[in-house]
């Protein structure tokens, strides 16, 4: 590879900074680049170079968008800082708190966060890269964005990581109609939408032995999703690898092993999930405790006269509301455990975004490259319904709470992801 010089993004040499799949994507002349591409690929790489590139024109607007103005401060600010040489830099031309550069040409480069539609209200933008779309609302493009290209005729590049059928896939879906597409009114005109689908794989700077450790640490959806660039359908069942012949078998209580106790707080039922860990590193789901219109104290009573011989290996892994709830005598859920002498209890000080949860869950059921760790015995039914029964929302990430079926995969969510949580997996190699 070449060696480093800023300079050279001005002078034509981009060429030797993108990877044939990005340029690709740099060379077409569409009005309206869609770029879905997986971790890792170049995305940050692609939109840069192709900023700069537009920055050489004067007296041009460009915009760059990510979903916080945060992240785009943590995405982008540095790259442009380091890539873009002095020289071409106005005097005073760089503001750190707009996170403007206005260059000696007149092009102005402005970063911007969606989260703040008003600093979105712009005119006679000339290019604007839109990054990380799939967490964008799609209100602030055709609200607000689309409307400040319509003096220019702007060019869009949009970019991102798949996440269900959302907004970044509707835009995806535009640029595959074809060269020639009907309006309304049934004249042919060209496509100025193109769009490309990259799994991480095909960027030549990332080793394939590292796209194989991340298939053994993420759940198959996920992994599809992230380094694949698949577009996943999020409805359907929520622990979409549970399977009856692979998950349930006639697994017995082991008194020698530690216990683990997931515990969710809903009333009705209150829902405990018993799991022993096994020396393989396995789970083995051993039995349940579903008490329907129960409370805490019941719950902590049919768990000491199932478990009382063996108290001292208990460990509770509970609904992290549990600390704050408070009942009658002002105690909290927590108190009445360790009240009754169960004092070990692990949970976080505030609750793990669901997805966190419900993919620690999904990667101990089975692995992108096909292991399974964490198994039920056939007589833990509830546990079953759940795994089975627990759907989404259509189209949604949203869990369907209406058929009250998630109780207990909310219990055992709680302790599995705790014990192991579902961590970003950093891959080595490039990202350029």
């Amino acid at each position: 590879m070449a060696t480093y010089s800023p300079n050279s993004l001005f002078d034509g040499g981009y060429r030797l900074w993108l990877h044939p799949k990005q340029m690709e994507v740099f060379l077409t002349r569409k009005r309206f680049r869609v770029v879905v591409a997986g971790r890792r690929w170049g995305k940050t790489q692609l939109a840069k170079v192709s900023i700069i590139t537009y920055a050489r024109g004067a007296n041009r607007l460009i915009w760059y968008v990510a979903p916080s103005y945060r992240m785009a401060k943590q995405i982008m600010w540095p790259e442009l800082l380091m890539s873009i040489p002095r020289r071409w830099i106005a005097p005073n031309g760089i503001n750190q708190t707009t996170m403007t550069i206005t260059l000696v040409n007149g092009t102005r480069i402005e970063l911007k966060g969606a989260d703040n539609p008003d600093s979105l209200r712009g005119v006679g933008i000339h290019f604007l890269v839109m990054d990380e779309v799939q967490d964008i609302n799609p209100d602030a493009w055709y609200l607000v964005l689309r409307p400040t290209l319509a003096s220019t005729g702007g060019h869009v590049m949009f970019i991102g990581t798949p996440k269900s059928y959302n907004f970044l896939y509707d835009l995806y879906t535009f640029g595959q109609r074809g060269e020639l597409i009907t309006d309304k009114k049934g004249r042919i005109h060209n496509n100025p939408w193109a769009s490309w689908q990259f799994p991480t794989i095909t960027s030549p700077f990332i080793p394939p032995e590292e796209i194989e450790a991340a298939r053994a640490d993420m759940d198959e959806k996920s992994f599809r999703q992230e380094f694949e660039a698949s577009f996943e359908s999020m409805s359907g069942r929520v622990y979409y690898p549970f399977d009856r012949k692979v998950h349930v078998g006639e697994f017995a209580f082991n008194p020698a092993l530690p216990i683990w106790i997931g515990q969710d707080f809903n009333i009705d039922p209150m829902s405990s999930c018993i799991m022993q860990p096994q020396e393989n590193g396995d789970v083995l789901v051993v039995d349940e405790i579903s008490l329907d219109g129960s409370n805490t104290t019941e719950t902590v009573n049919e768990i000491e006269r199932r478990y009382f011989k063996q108290q001292n290996q208990v460990v509770i892994f509970p609904d992290p509301a549990g600390a704050y709830r408070q009942h009658a005598r002002g105690e909290s859920d927590l108190d009445i455990f360790r009240e009754r002498n169960f004092k070990r209890i692990r949970y976080r000080k505030k609750h793990p975004p669901i997805a966190d949860r419900v993919n620690a869950m999904n990667r101990m059921l089975m692995t992108a490259d096909g292991k399974t760790r964490l198994r039920v015995t056939s007589k833990a039914k509830k546990t079953i319904e759940s795994l089975e029964q627990t759907l989404y929302k259509e189209g949604s990430r949203e869990i369907d709470k209406k058929p009250s079926v998630e109780h207990m995969t909310d219990a055992a969510g709680y302790c599995i992801e705790f014990q192991f949580p579902h961590r970003p997996v950093k891959i080595a190699g490039l990202s350029i």
